[in-house]
């Protein structure tokens, strides 16, 4: 089904999104510029409603991944 493969290679952009945010990436490259325009709609509804942790952690990515596993088990069946 095209709509699970959609919301995997998403929820891979996430990951790929938190693994890159450790290294502090140039924010004006065009691939971190990409990353964060694709990912920012699933993201901020959480950093709306879950402030980051002592300042600095954002679970926001957590509680999308979260959801999305939770839709691509829905989805399955």
């Amino acid at each position: 089904m095209i709509i699970l493969q959609l919301l995997r290679i998403y929820l891979m952009l996430i990951v790929c999104r938190v693994i890159l945010s450790w290294m502090k990436p140039d924010p004006t490259s065009p691939l971190i510029r990409v990353l964060n325009w694709v990912t920012e709609p699933a993201l901020s509804p959480f950093r709306r409603l879950i402030p980051p942790i002592g300042g600095r952690f954002d679970l926001s990515p957590l509680f999308a991944m979260l959801i999305g596993g939770w839709l691509l088990s829905i989805l399955r069946f």
